[in-house]
């Protein structure tokens, strides 16, 4: 009865600008919701109502609105550079300018994010380089370190490798 009430005189006017232009707006906005690209090189998570749904691959992806989100992860290599500072073996203090290349198994995106999180950098990586680092000069000292830099490196490598290995690769 309200209804049609409101469709006599001016009300419908209005219910007639609703229909033909709110309304496919507001559905459009919908719609414009649920599609989400995965460009190359990346993964997506998709999160329904706080648990993991799916993996997305590169391409075109569909997602309920409202319900689920989608959080995209970069699996390309990543070059990470950070200053440390370690102790030789002689006691000797060592500051050293490391740069790190990595990128993550796509195959692992849904595993890092469910027990790590997105900010798997400063959780993980970070106190890795540091560990590495500090294992690595306290088995040579100082002048071992400057004469045999190759080695220190890949003890540097291989301790990273051994750490991160279950998320990422060490390129």
């Amino acid at each position: 009865m309200f209804y049609q009430k409101f469709h006599e005189g001016e009300g419908r006017k209005i219910a007639m600008f609703a229909e033909r232009l709110i309304l496919p707006i507001f559905a459009l906005i919908i719609l414009w919701n649920a599609v989400f690209i995965v460009s190359p090189g990346e993964r997506s998570v998709v999160v329904r109502l706080g648990s993991i749904n799916r993996i997305g691959e590169e391409g075109l992806h569909f997602k309920i609105p409202l319900l689920e989100k989608n959080l995209i992860f970069d699996v390309k290599t990543v070059k990470l550079e950070r200053n440390a500072q370690a102790y030789s073996k002689d006691i000797q203090t060592v500051n050293t300018h490391l740069a790190l290349n990595f990128h993550i198994y796509p195959d692992k995106v849904g595993t890092l994010y469910q027990e790590v999180g997105r900010d798997f950098v400063g959780r993980i990586i970070d106190p890795a380089i540091q560990e590495a680092l500090k294992a690595a000069t306290a088995q040579f000292t100082a002048q071992q370190l400057i004469e045999e830099r190759h080695k220190v490196t890949e003890e540097i490598k291989t301790k990273l490798v051994m750490r991160l290995e279950k998320y990422f690769a060490i390129d």
